[in-house]
This record gives structure tokens, sequence and C-alpha cells, in this order.
């Protein structure tokens, strides 16, 4: 009885153990197994953590703006297509310097008169100048009237070569040849014309995108004040809870938090106006418009910019280099000079000479009277002059009046381009030294504001003079923004007098 105790006894106890050895065995498989599930979720937390760094790592450049504009943006999409057509409208101008081939067929049937007459000629004028030169053959058949003697050829017919010029008016410019000068310089000025586009657009792009970068800047400083206040009052909410304060510093809080809220969707409003306005020259691939979001704001401000001294002649000469309208407005009076040419030779009597040499075949002409010479040269003088000479007259008046006004805008586009240089040269300046005092502002503010925080925390300031403090550290960081800003609009202002907004890689590498 005692042994089958013993036994039962150590039964139990080994049971015991196995069960103890296999609830550890399984507790550290568990173990294992949640060691390896924490190692694959910190994996994945890790790998979503990097592509969410990777993404907001992205910075919407000014260079990704300026290739919108040149690829995407319909005003510069329009300049490449005038440029196109006026190349057309210069291939047409041509025509009239094409080579021709002309035929002529006569046929003449009746009692007396019996007659066929067939030329071919090749004429072709020569560009620039005010000759055209003309070869061909002809062949007359029949009976033919002395009326149409210049039609009666040898029986084998007849190879002619001639000249025909201008000697007075139309010898130096005529129409056809002023239309292709002029579409010539059409084509030219339109080269200008897609820069001046591009220049345009792309400092209203440039402002654009500076509005959106402030915008931003504003909406992030107002969200992370309403954290701040968001933060404190859920934990004055505990401390209510527990007693710990009095339900006035609480509700006090709460009213600024409302406050705060109302700036962020306010800044919010104006950070939407700012990016839709952006999203005109933010396009993708396919020129669809892209609205540029909060995580693509560039992570740093932009520093301030200050000019290089420089005279304002030297100024002046590299912005008329630069600026298109100077291109344009050139080729323009070009024109006009073009044009006063063509009035001075509409002042001229027309004077035209043709020359002409025959190489007949045979010595037989295809009509029996007619003497025919084998070969012979003729010559033609033509001469007509207008007396009154009204349109040379008015054409004249128009084109120096048209100059002189031209030369005007030109001035005038001169001298405001040196006031508005100087102007902007002294804003740009300014703002750089305001955005030194500005900055100064805010780092003292940001030093008062730590400096409440530790008084706080030593309990010898209150909740209105730490958001008094907070508000007094966001205003003067906008401020600081503002400045840059300014800063900013003036330097855009004067790299379009400059032409220098043509490329904004070049213009501005801080923000590519």
């Amino acid at each position: 009885m005692g042994f089958q105790l013993q036994l039962i006894i150590r039964i139990t106890m080994l049971h015991s153990i196995v069960v103890l050895y296999l609830t550890m065995t399984m507790t550290k498989r568990k173990m294992e197994v949640n060691m390896i599930s924490n190692m694959h979720i910190k994996k994945i937390f890790l790998c979503i953590s990097t592509l969410m760094s990777v993404a907001n790592a992205y910075e919407l450049k000014a260079s990704r703006i300026e290739s919108s504009i040149n690829s995407c943006y319909p005003k510069v999409l329009n300049a490449v297509i005038q440029q196109e057509l006026n190349s057309a409208k210069a291939k047409k101008s041509e025509a009239p310097f094409d080579t021709r081939l002309d035929t002529d067929s006569l046929q003449r049937q009746g009692s007396t008169y019996n007659t066929t007459y067939q030329k071919i000629a090749l004429e072709k004028r020569f560009f620039g100048s005010p000759v055209s030169a003309y070869a061909g053959y002809d062949i007359s058949g029949g009976y033919t009237p002395q009326y149409d003697s210049a039609q009666i050829t040898s029986t084998l017919g007849r190879q002619f070569v001639g000249l025909k010029m201008n000697l007075l008016s139309g010898f130096t410019m005529d129409e056809e040849r002023l239309n292709v000068y002029n579409s010539l310089l059409d084509k030219e000025k339109s080269d200008y014309e897609i820069e001046l586009s591009k220049l345009l657009v792309k400092t209203e792009a440039m402002k654009a995108y500076l509005a959106w970068i402030m915008a931003g800047a504003e909406l992030t400083s107002y969200e992370r004040l309403l954290k701040l206040a968001e933060t404190r009052q859920a934990a004055m909410e505990k401390r209510l809870k527990s007693g710990d304060l009095a339900e006035i510093a609480v509700k006090e809080n709460y009213n600024n938090v409302l406050k705060r809220r109302v700036k962020v969707m306010s800044s919010q409003d104006y950070f939407n106006k700012a990016s839709q306005y952006l999203s005109l020259y933010y396009r993708d691939n396919q020129c669809n418009t892209i609205v540029p979001s909060q995580n693509v704001l560039p992570h740093n401000l932009p520093k301030v910019n200050k000019l290089p001294d420089m005279p304002i002649v030297k100024e002046v000469n590299e912005a008329v280099q630069n600026r298109p309208e100077f291109k344009i407005i050139q080729t323009q009076l070009q024109q006009i000079i073009n044009q006063q040419k063509l009035a001075g030779n509409y002042l001229l009597p027309k004077l035209n000479l043709a020359l002409q040499y025959n190489q007949n075949n045979s010595d037989t002409a295809t009509s029996y009277y007619f003497q025919l010479n084998q070969q012979e040269m003729v010559g033609k003088l033509q001469f007509s002059l207008p007396l009154d000479r009204s349109y040379g007259k008015g054409m004249s008046d128009e084109t120096d009046a048209s100059y002189r006004k031209l030369l005007n805008d030109r001035q005038l586009l001169l001298e405001q381009l040196k006031s508005q240089i100087e102007t902007l040269r002294y804003s740009i300046s300014a703002t750089a030294n305001q955005v030194d005092m500005s900055k100064s502002s805010n780092q003292l503010a940001q030093d008062l504001l730590s400096a409440e925080n530790k008084r706080i925390n030593n309990g010898d300031s209150n909740l209105f003079m730490l958001n008094l403090r907070e508000d007094n550290a966001i205003n003067a960081y906008l401020d600081y923004i503002n400045v840059i800003n300014n800063n900013y609009q003036a330097l855009i202002e004067y790299n379009f007098l400059t032409g220098n907004n043509i490329s904004i890689v070049k213009a501005y590498p801080e923000f590519n």
C-alpha cells in the first residue's frame, strides 16, 4: 500500500514535469514566432517609412514649371504656331521667283487664213534683282496674216532666248521683292515673339510659384501653432477632470484654439488659391494641369538676393540686347526701310527693257510672202511716267511717319526700362537689408518664447502670456517671410526687365 502511494506520487510529479516542459516549449516557440513576426512588422514599417521619406523628399522645382511652360503652355504654343504661319507666308512670297513653264497654242480657221501656232517657254526671274530670263521654242503653220507676223517662224520652227528688266522704277525694289524681304523679317520676328511670350509667361509663373511657396510657409506655420494649442488643450482637459485645473483656464485656451483654427482655415484657402493659379503653369506629360499639394513644397525658404554693382549704362545696354521687344522693333524698322525703298521707286518713271534673240531652223518661212531672217535680235523699250505721282508721294509720307513713330516707341521703352531698373535695384537692396533685420526680430521672438516656456514650467508665468508669446513669434516669422517675398518679387520684375526670365533655371538656381 505504501509502495503504491509512492508510485502514484512519483507518476504525478513526472506528469507535472512533462506538462511544465511542454508548456515552456510552447511558450518558447510562441516567443520565437512573435519575435519573427515583430521582425517582419519592423521591416514593413521600415519600408513604409522609407517610401514616405522618399515621397516627402520630392520638391516641386522651378525647372519643372519651366519645362511645362516650354512644352505645354497655350500662349507659348500659339507663338510657335505663328512662327510656322510666318514661315509658310515667306514660302508663298517666293512664288513670283519660281521657274515658270508657259505654253501657247493657236488655231485659226477661215476662208482666207488657216493658221496654227504653238509655243513652249521656260521663264525664271532672278531672286533679288529686276531681271527675268526666258528661253523657248515656237513653230507656226499655214498662211498667217501680216498683223500676226511675229508668230511666223521657219518651217522647222525657231528657238529664242531673252531678258526682261526694269531700269528705273522697280530697279532696286518692287512689290514682289518687298513681300519676300518683309516675309523673311516676319519669320525672324516670330522667333523674337516666341522669346517675348516665354518671357511674359515665365515671369507670371515665377510670381505664382513664389506666392505658392509663401502661402505654404504661412499655412505650415499656422498649423504648427494650432497643434501647440490643441496639444495643450488635451493636457489641460485631463487636468480638469482630475480637479487639478480651473475650468476658466481650459475655456480660455479653447478660445485660443478656435482663433488659431480660423487662421489655419484662412491660410488654407489662400494656399488653395495659390495652388490653383500655379497649376496653370504646372502640367503633366499630356499637358493636363496639376494642382500642387502641400507635401511638395520646398523644405527651405530661399535665401535673400543682392545684385552686384554695375554701371546703369551697361545694365541698360545688356537689357536692350536681351529684351525681345527691342529685337522686334528693330525688325519692324527694317521692314519700314524696305517700304521706303519701294516708295522711292514709285516716284521714278517706268523704263522697261526687253531683249530677245531668235534662231530659225531653216531659211523658209511658213507664209510665202514673209521674208525670214535665220538669226535676229529684237529689242523693246517701254517708258511710262505718272505725272502726279500721288501713290509714291503718299506712300513715302506714310512710311516716314511710321518710322518716326516707331523710333519714339523705342525711345519711350528705353527710358522706362532705365527708370524701372534703377527703382528695382533699390528695392532689391532695401528688402535685402530688411531681411537681416526681420531675421533678427524673428530670432528675438523665438528666444522670448523659449524664456516664457521656462517661466511657465517654473510657475512664474501664465497661459495668457504664453499664448501672446506664441502669437508674437509666429507674427515675427510671417514678417520675415513677407520681406523675403518682397525681395523676390522685386527680383522677378528686375529679371523681366533685363530679359533673364527667359531661362528660369539660370535666373533662379536656388529654386532648382
